[in-house]
């Protein structure tokens, strides 16, 4: 493992600590507020003939030192005793207990004046009119001069996955009001950081259609839906939606939040950084929790603490993968990996501390209850750093492979000893040009012979000067190439022709300083025409050879022109 990775992770082992800090630190108070009550909840399986008279007087039957898992599915009594609240004037006490599945739940208060009072029964869907924020079930007890000593609950059809009662506590009505504004502030800040990253994302991707963007829209879209379920607010928008049901709406949108996440983590990287098989594996991962999702949506409650268990094994092998994710990137030395590190540490180890808790390893905590939505909160946050960065990143390299296809597309267009457009160039320009065109055939004198007498360097340097001369005299009209060897073409419109003075130019090349004191002369073939298309440029390049020809053959050192070029001239 690198060094850089090392120190990420060590990062890394630290944030799990704190988080872990967090959790255990204080496990009886730390999960409630001020002025909130912890009630032990003591569960007894219940059966026919059971009365709560007997049970509130027979403390002794009820286990309260075994998780409440372990007794498995059913229905049960919980017994909450010793203790005395009372209620203050015109703030009256409310019971609060975690959201879990059940169908129906049947309260017994007793009060320090010996009188039970049995609350009207709580069903499933009538639980969304109890709900609170926070995924949080709030039971309203009826005042009394008297203190509240127990709390006997009658809970039927539990499945009994994360508890019969959860967290069970007592507090002022007006505590659980307060908490309900603060915690739309929080829901509302994170739905509202929801719709923002999706609008940028989807601008982004309309602009730069990089995959993993769509991904991350998926996920971004899910965990919006997972918020509105998971704490509550899809209840309080529709009142009459059976509790189960909105579990079930859990389940789903989470998956898909997941899976939206592992495709995003899949393609956020570079190419290369997630190699084939671990994609695959990344793939079997996904497909694994869509295929313990679906029986807990479909046949939810039958078995469903079998597939609840599986459901959060599924999460486990995606917490792995996401590590196999650091790991491969790491090796690659990715330049993304430290941000999706920082990106993605809250969320991946808030999960993976809600799997346990769900395994029964660790205890229940509201924080940890809601670690979803704060570890996204945070990812959201950090993210669009990251993708900002990933897309300056990967436009940089874009811009890089435009200059390389620019350098390579002139090295292809240009001789690569003088610098001028060679044979193919000089014809695509040509064919390019709108106006009638001069074509001037340069080609040096008895060149073999300059070769023969200072070498083949020396002469690749007069090839190089006789490239500047021309240069020089096509100035910004012209253009000028490198036909083959020693011969050379200039082109430029024939309005703007008196600019190229052929009898200038020769003696230009006559008074060019060479080296050895050497003195080369040339020969000048020039003609003119329209060229539209190859075969007009054959026909003009015909004619201006055919002057070139003749201006060797009388003798070099001069030009000669067809016809209409030199009656224009």
């Amino acid at each position: 493992m690198s060094g850089d990775l090392g120190k990420w992770m060590r990062g890394l082992q630290a944030i799990c600590a704190l988080l872990m800090l967090v959790q255990w630190g204080s496990p009886a108070r730390a999960n409630h507020a001020p002025g909130s009550m912890h009630l032990i909840p003591c569960v007894l399986p219940a059966e026919p003939g059971m009365r709560p008279q007997t049970l509130l007087d027979s403390p002794e039957r009820f286990d309260c030192s075994a998780h409440q898992t372990r007794h498995g599915a059913g229905d049960f009594w919980v017994s909450m005793q010793d203790f005395a609240a009372q209620d203050s004037h015109g703030d009256p006490l409310v019971l609060i207990t975690g959201s879990v599945w059940q169908d129906r739940v049947s309260l017994h208060v007793r009060y320090g004046d010996g009188v039970i009072v049995a609350l009207p029964p709580v069903t499933s869907r009538q639980t969304s009119r109890h709900l609170q924020l926070g995924a949080l079930i709030q039971y309203d007890i009826p005042p009394r001069a008297a203190p509240v000593t127990a709390i006997l609950a009658l809970v039927e059809a539990s499945a009994n996955v994360r508890g019969v009662l959860l967290a069970p506590r007592l507090q002022p009505k007006s505590l659980t009001i307060a908490n309900n504004l603060n915690l739309s502030a929080l829901y509302a800040g994170f739905i509202g950081l929801c719709l923002a990253l999706l609008c940028y994302n989807l601008a982004l991707w309309s602009a730069l259609r990089h995959h993993f963007q769509l991904a991350y829209c998926g996920m971004v879209l899910a965990i919006m839906v997972y918020a509105i379920s998971s704490s509550g607010a899809l209840a309080w928008a529709f009142p009459g939606i059976d509790n189960n049901s909105r579990l079930q709406i859990n389940y789903l949108s989470l998956t898909c939040a997941s899976v939206g996440a592992l495709a995003f983590m899949r393609r956020f990287f570079e190419a290369g950084a997630i190699p084939p098989w671990l994609a695959l594996v990344l793939d079997l991962c996904a497909g694994f929790n869509v295929a313990a999702m679906l029986p807990l949506v479909l046949l939810a409650p039958w078995q469903i603490a079998l597939f609840d268990r599986l459901y959060t094994i599924s999460f486990i092998t995606m917490f792995l993968g996401v590590i196999a994710i650091v790991i491969s990137a790491g090796r690659r030395k990715s330049p993304f990996l430290g941000l999706f590190i920082l990106a993605w540490a809250a969320p991946v180890i808030g999960g993976l501390l809600r799997a346990l808790h769900t395994l029964g390893l660790i205890g229940y905590s509201f924080w940890l209850d809601n670690s979803t939505i704060l570890g996204m909160a945070a990812e959201a946050l950090l993210s669009a750093i990251a993708i900002a960065y990933r897309i300056r990143l990967v436009s940089e390299e874009r811009d890089r492979a435009r200059v390389g296809e620019s350098i390579a597309r002139a090295e292809a267009d240009t001789d690569p000893l003088t610098g001028l457009l060679n044979r193919r160039a000089f014809l695509t320009a040509a064919i390019d040009s709108v106006d009638r065109q001069r074509l001037l055939l340069i080609d040096i004198d008895h060149f073999k012979m300059v070769n023969d007498r200072i070498g083949h360097d020396g002469g690749d340097e007069v090839l190089r000067v006789f490239a500047r001369l021309l240069r020089g005299a096509a100035g910004s009209e012209g253009v000028v190439a490198r036909l083959g060897g020693e011969e050379f073409a200039l082109l430029i419109p024939a309005d703007r022709a008196r600019l190229v003075d052929p009898g200038r130019l020769l003696g230009d090349i006559r008074a060019a300083d060479l080296e050895f004191g050497m003195t080369v002369t040339a020969s000048i073939g020039l003609a003119e025409g329209q060229i539209d298309c190859e075969d007009d440029w054959r026909a003009v390049y015909r004619q201006a050879d055919s002057a070139l020809y003749r201006a060797k053959t009388e003798g070099r050192d001069r030009f000669c022109a067809i016809a209409s070029v030199a009656q224009a001239a």
